[in-house]
């Protein structure tokens, strides 16, 4: 090898010694500076005194609104329909007693009055002889046929005071025509159909101008005034309620608020869900309308727990796990959860008077040193 390469060689064998050289002690330089920065850098975090108290948990459910009552309308008479006193159509609103639906009944109306009119003629007929065979009931019975009106429903028939003059009266068919024209005067009440209670209509099945026949189902209505929700309750906390006991309804936004109770809980459990259901009447504000299906929050008052108290969900990791402040460093406890909300729990278990993090920290070190923030 002539001096000349052996003079290169010996220059790049330098140039890579010293870039190690520099290499090593930039990283060095820099573990130092990262070491340093690390334990300059202090944590700030939100904290509270552990203060225990009495606390009457409460019973948290979402459930759907549903209506008290709802009735399939059916036609029990044969008929042309002809509209009511509302529209016969889905989401038509109506009051109690009102008129929902008529069916043509000027054929049943005549065949009633001829058949008042053939009993006041049996009776007159027979009129004569309870005079001279009953004077002392002739009177009540001759009051009777002056008070009926084929126009009116028939009055109460006379009280028959002997046996010999309900045989009379029996084989002169007064009993059965008079108890045949109450069946056809109750017949002729089913050609007009009221609402039995304030409701809309939720289904119409039939349209105005068609032919009813016995049995076809017309409409289904639901009541507006009465509402009630359908809660799913645990069996380890369906113990706490009671019919009668006050609930309070929420939206899911918690902007709106109802007065409720518990009307019935159900005493089977649902194998799906594995929980009871819970039945809440709910008090109707004009203010704040309630709508069937409509999903609303309950609170139902639980048991009372001693020597609780309550923080956010978000400063529980590992279902039992808080961090707590010791001479100003992190320091990982298990808590004894007493009972879960939706975004809070309640807890017992560690010290009263010890700071405990109320908040969800990111990457936490133990034994980190950490300040409150004021």
């Amino acid at each position: 090898m002539n001096k000349g390469r052996l003079h290169l060689l010996l220059i790049v064998i330098g140039i890579l010694a010293i870039s190690i050289f520099a290499m090593s002690g930039l990283s060095r330089m820099k573990k130092e500076t990262k070491s340093a920065h690390q334990q300059d850098m202090k944590r700030y975090v939100k904290a509270r005194k552990v203060e225990y108290d009495t606390i009457a948990t409460m019973i948290e459910a979402t459930g759907r609104l549903e209506s008290k009552s709802f009735v399939d309308l059916s036609a029990e008479v044969q008929g042309m329909i002809l509209a009511g006193n509302v529209p016969l159509k889905k989401g038509q609103k109506f009051l109690k007693g009102t008129v929902l639906v008529r069916i043509y009944d000027k054929e049943a109306v005549l065949n009633l009055k001829a058949a008042k009119s053939r009993f006041l003629t049996s009776l007159a007929n027979i009129l004569p002889d309870l005079n001279i065979d009953f004077p002392e009931n002739y009177a009540s019975w001759m009051s009777f046929f002056e008070q009926i009106n084929i126009n009116n429903p028939l009055p109460d028939l006379p009280e028959i005071k002997s046996a010999k003059e309900k045989i009379f009266v029996s084989s002169r068919n007064i009993l059965a025509d008079y108890f045949t024209i109450q069946s056809t005067e109750i017949r002729l009440s089913k050609y007009t159909i009221h609402a039995p209670f304030n409701g809309v209509y939720t289904h119409v099945y039939a349209e105005v101008g068609a032919v009813a026949n016995p049995g076809i189902r017309l409409a289904t209505i639901i009541r507006t005034d009465e509402l009630e929700l359908e809660v799913p309750i645990g069996i380890d906390e369906i113990k706490w309620l009671k019919v009668g006991s006050p609930v309070i309804i929420r939206n899911e936004e918690k902007s709106k608020r109802w007065a409720g109770v518990v009307s019935r809980i159900s005493d089977f459990v649902d194998a799906q869900t594995q929980s009871i259901s819970v039945f809440v009447k709910i008090s109707v504000d004009k203010n704040k309308p309630l709508f069937k299906g409509q999903y609303l929050r309950a609170e139902f008052t639980g048991n009372t727990l001693y020597g609780a108290m309550e923080i956010s969900r978000k400063a529980v990791f590992d279902q039992d796990k808080v961090y707590t402040i010791e001479n100003g460093k992190l320091k990982k406890r298990t808590i004894q959860v007493l009972k879960i909300y939706n975004k809070t729990l309640l807890f017992a278990g560690i010290r009263s008077g010890t700071l405990i993090v109320t908040e969800a920290l990111i990457n936490p070190v133990e034994g980190s040193e950490v300040e409150i923030l004021e």
